[in-house]
């Protein structure tokens, strides 16, 4: 008995076939959003995690922007108060100093590196207690072209008793 295929086979072959084909070619239309969807994410995370670390801690040593040359890592909270989310305007004013020292993008490069960021940022910290909101401290690179751009803002409070608004955008360089 020779085995034989019918046009069932045939036709239930085609639809599996076509079904599969279907299925493979909607994931490949679905990956480029999804990654980017992951991405982003990423950059929230990243970005987050950066605000938190300026905002809550005090830096290493904990009196940095008095000692510049020995700064191992930037944090802009007030080491004397220990309150969350209240920052030293002093500090605030010394990072300002520090990321806008040189002409090229050198002092953006040491911030990076003493904050340990791989992707670019820029951070704008704005005292909203005055009448025309002021800026305390603006930090970022000469040139910035990038598609996928993550913003963060929160609201934190001085050590002399103003508010202001810090917003740290993130890319991917």
């Amino acid at each position: 008995m020779k085995a034989q295929l019918s046009y069932d086979f045939y036709f239930s072959l085609i639809v599996f076939v076509i079904f599969v084909s279907s299925l493979f070619f909607r994931l490949i239309t679905l990956l480029p959003f999804y990654s980017d969807e992951v991405n982003v994410q990423r950059l929230r995370s990243e970005a987050y995690q950066i605000s938190q670390i300026l905002i809550n801690d005090a830096g290493h040593p904990g009196n940095w922007h008095t000692d510049m040359p020995n700064a191992k890592r930037l944090g802009l909270a007030d080491e004397t108060a220990n309150k969350t989310n209240l920052i030293s305007r002093a500090k605030a004013k010394a990072f300002n100093g520090l990321c806008n020292s040189a002409p090229d993008d050198s002092d953006y490069k040491k911030v990076i590196e003493l904050m340990d960021i791989k992707d670019g940022f820029l951070l704008q910290l704005t005292d909203k207690s005055s009448a025309p909101a002021q800026s305390v401290a603006l930090c970022s690179p000469q040139e910035v072209s990038v598609k996928t751009r993550v913003n963060i803002t929160r609201i934190v409070a001085f050590d002399d008793g103003a508010f202001a608004e810090l917003s740290i955008n993130v890319w991917d360089k």
